[in-house]
């Protein structure tokens, strides 16, 4: 068919035609489904730009709900969702039992689509350097746990382990990581404090918790049983975790990690890692110092270490500086800079350890200058115990702050390195398999283990592929445990500190976000700083929470003043748009048009009624007190006028004609020369509107108080003479609408499916502004079939429809429906 032909369809009341430079030649106005979507078809690919118009009568809700039919959304009702879930969930089949482990197991589908031997070179030297950076930063982020160093390479084991089979990221390092580490030993600390006091076997320069025995009073107790009590609160949070992290998992908990948003957590973990800095500090500086409480608790530990400045150990401070400065080069100078050319970084922190304890060995650090060392390692893999539970009621605030910071870091990472290499992780079973891994690791002397983003891009860049590299890694973990861990008894606590100030460089480096975020949201950049201020000032726990309060009450800000504004028309078309945006668009005489940019519910409803009003420059309360105003005056006048007649005994005539003309007043608002006490409402009075029209496209949802609002609205409107037509309501607006009683207090026909359905329903009255919309023969125009009576028209449309669906041949394709109604949606819009 010729593009420049011209068609003509109707299907359901809806007619389409394309003018052309021929108008001579047309179709029947009824086409069956076939021959309608070969006509779209055409229409789609005109050759020449002709004018388009859609034609087809003017819809409010009912008329369009009367032809189309529409059917109500199935509904089940909870015992039909009870019933479909065990259904899919509880019936013991081999199907079902096979899906089940496949499920839980993950391990099993990554080992069956296993490249052997290609991937298994990558995974093994992935390993072996995760492996090699366990070591020094398992030791080191022990210390932020307040353990002994030896736990923090049960950390690097256990947990490691479990996560292989349960776990469905095949990128992360599961382990150590400082904010965990930071949370743990603030509770351990809590709950240990008064005990500190009591050691009586700790010797000066000692590390404090592994320090010669010596005899003391029956009332102390020894640092050995002090660092097993400590074991034992963080075994019996790390259970709590678990319990915490694996009760969420079988719920299907995952989505409460979408209120921490990514500007939350950057600030938190930057407030962290001033905490974590802050505690490493005293390391450096060989110092010795009193614990700080929060809140001010950063502040306090500043003002204790330049307290005692004077007693720093200035041999720590070499070793510090030594450390900070090689690893800090090597790491951006050569691993950095060569990356791509390597197979493997640089092991730096493992050189500087390995260094650093040959130093120490050698030069008796320890006895001469009274460094801090890390002291007894012993060997072999803890038996297990159960932990214990007098702790438990004290840590279960604490246990699901922790449970949920580390599911966010791990999930967090796990999705960036699975869209990097095109697979899904599943934040249900990551749950499950982070419970169970705290679960069992409980057991074994171990705190809440998490991702590392350090180790998980560095075992991503040098060719892992699965997580048989964190088994490899484990293999190498458990002969440090077995065979080399009393090695490292002389290593300096200020080599460990080095190592833990400078892997904190990538989340200072988080303050460049604020900068984005100014530019991107304002809310966003809020956000962050409030959770950076908040840990920074008042702990880490408390900082959490009000983070997430903060970010949460930002949505009812979002939405308690949200974006308003009028919009006009697009000339030669029906396309109505913000004015203050498209300078181009045009307010239709006598009609406002208002657009509402948010739910529309009882936070927001007073600031729904206060816009409307002041942007349309229409309000009908200040009218109506005007009008009041007016008639009171008036009447005053009458009886002022009545006495001077009944005293002179004379009865005016012209009376009535006064009444008259102050009514035309009133309803005209259009006086020359009002008297002076009239003057101060003449403003009020001079607003010279019929229609306002509400484009509720934007309003997803309407709670009572806000149909109670929007009623109040347009009885107010009604009362001054102007109507007040929604245009673009969902269907979820409609219902509450309904169950509200808007219907019975309301016209029926305030609803219409388009802003330009309203305007043209508006105009009816107008004949010379509907013309003139009809005239521009560029519009996609909606015309309304005045002739033809509400209940003809259902019935001509009933008819045709019905007609044109007795002509649907059976062989017709729904390929060909599809693209017939693409087509009558494309040439409308």
């Amino acid at each position: 068919m010729s593009g420049e032909d011209g068609y003509a369809t109707e299907r359901r009341g809806r007619s389409i035609s394309v003018q052309s430079n021929d108008s001579s030649q047309s179709m029947p106005s009824v086409a069956s489904p076939v021959q309608y979507a070969q006509s779209c078809s055409s229409l789609m690919y005109t050759a020449t730009p002709g004018t388009l118009k859609v034609e087809r009568p003017v819809y409010n809700q009912v008329d369009f709900d009367s032809g189309f039919e529409p059917s109500n959304r199935p509904k089940k009702p909870v015992k039909e969702h009870v019933r479909t879930f065990f259904s899919k969930n509880c019936i013991c089949s081999k199907e079902k039992t096979k899906e089940f482990f496949l499920h839980l197991f993950p391990c099993i589908n990554i080992m069956r689509n296993y490249q052997f031997p290609g991937w298994l070179i990558g995974d093994m030297v992935a390993g072996l350097t995760v492996g090699i950076m366990h070591l020094p930063q398992g030791m080191a982020y022990a210390l932020l746990a307040k353990m002994p160093p030896i736990v923090g390479l049960y950390v690097s084991f256990f947990p490691v382990l479990m996560y292989f089979f349960f776990g469905t990221s095949k990128h992360i390092s599961i382990g150590t990581f400082a904010v965990i580490c930071l949370m743990v030993g603030e509770s351990v600390v809590r709950e240990t404090g008064d005990l500190e006091a009591l050691v009586t076997d700790s010797v000066p320069g000692g590390n404090g918790t592994n320090g010669s025995l010596t005899s003391g009073d029956s009332s102390g107790i020894t640092s050995e049983e002090l660092d097993n009590k400590k074991i034992e609160i963080a075994t019996a949070l790390t259970l709590l975790v678990g319990l915490w992290q694996i009760t969420m998992g079988i719920f299907r908990m995952g989505f409460l990690t979408i209120y921490l948003s990514d500007a939350l957590i950057s600030g938190f973990t930057t407030g962290a890692a001033c905490h974590v800095f802050t505690t490493q500090v005293k390391y450096v500086f060989g110092l010795h110092i009193p614990r700080s409480s929060e809140p001010f608790k950063i502040i306090k530990t500043y003002v204790s270490i330049f307290s005692n400045i004077t007693k720093t150990n200035f041999a720590a401070v070499i070793i510090s500086v030594t450390c900070i400065l090689c690893l800090a080069l090597v790491k951006e100078c050569i691993n950095a800079r060569y990356r791509s050319r390597m197979k493997m970084p640089v092991p730096i922190e493992l050189i500087v350890v390995v260094l650093g304890t040959l130093v120490s060995y050698l030069a008796k650090l320890h006895e001469n200058f009274n460094v801090t060392v890390v002291g007894h390692i012993p060997t072999g893999i803890p038996a297990p115990k159960v932990p214990p539970t007098e702790h438990m009621g004290a840590l279960i605030g604490d246990s699901f702050a922790v449970a949920i910071v580390a599911f966010s870091i791990s999930v967090s990472m796990g999705k960036l390195l699975a869209r990097k290499h095109d697979y899904e992780v599943t934040p249900n079973q990551e749950l499950v398999a982070y419970g169970l891994m705290n679960i069992f690791s409980s057991f074994f002397n171990c705190f809440a283990a998490c991702a590392s983003l350090s180790r998980s891009l560095v075992q991503d860049n040098v060719g892992g592929r699965t997580q048989l590299a964190a088994v490899f890694s484990s293999v190498l973990i458990l002969i440090v445990l077995l065979v080399l861990g009393p090695l490292f008894q002389t290593l300096p606590n200020a080599v460990l500190a080095s190592i833990i100030l400078v892997a904190l460089k990538g989340m200072f480096l988080q303050f460049k976000d604020l900068k984005n975020l100014w530019h991107i949201c304002k809310f966003d950049f809020a956000i962050w700083l409030v959770t950076w201020l908040a840990v920074v000032l008042l702990g880490v726990a408390m900082g959490l929470i009000i983070g997430v309060g903060f970010s949460l009450l930002t949505v009812v800000f979002r939405t308690q003043s949200p974006y308003t504004c009028l919009y006009g028309r697009v000339p030669h078309t029906d396309i109505y748009r913000d004015k203050t945006a498209y300078k181009v668009c045009k307010e239709i005489p006598g009609i406002k048009i208002f657009h509402f940019e948010s739910a529309l519910y009882y936070a927001n409803a007073e600031h729904f009624r206060r816009k409307i009003f002041s942007q349309t420059g229409a309000n009908p309360v200040t009218l109506k007190k005007a009008r009041n105003k007016l008639e009171e005056k008036q009447k005053k006048m009458e009886e002022k006028m009545k006495k001077e007649e009944e005293k002179n005994g004379k009865v005016h005539e012209n009376g009535d004609a006064m009444t008259q003309e102050g009514s035309v007043v009133l309803e005209n608002c259009d006086v020359e020369e009002p008297p002076n006490d009239f003057k101060e409402r003449t403003a009020a009075l001079s607003f010279n509107i019929h229609h306002v029209i509400i484009d509720c496209s934007s309003v997803s949802y309407i709670d009572s108080g806000g149909v109670k609002m929007l009623s109040q609205v347009m009885s107010d409107y009604k009362e001054v003479g102007v109507a007040v037509f929604l245009a673009h309501c969902k269907r979820r607006v409609r219902k509450m609408f309904r169950k509200a009683g808007l219907h019975k207090k309301h016209e029926q026909d305030l609803l219409y499916i388009t802003i330009h359905d309203a305007v043209i329903a508006a105009l009816r009255s107008q004949h010379d502004l509907l013309n003139e919309l009809k005239r521009d023969a560029s519009v996609s125009c909606v015309h309304e079939e005045v002739t033809v009576g509400r209940r003809r028209t259902n019935s001509l449309r009933n008819r045709a429809s019905t007609e044109a669906m007795q002509q649907i041949p059976e062989s017709a394709s729904d390929e060909d429906g599809d693209e017939g109604l693409k087509c009558e949606e494309s040439t409308y819009l």
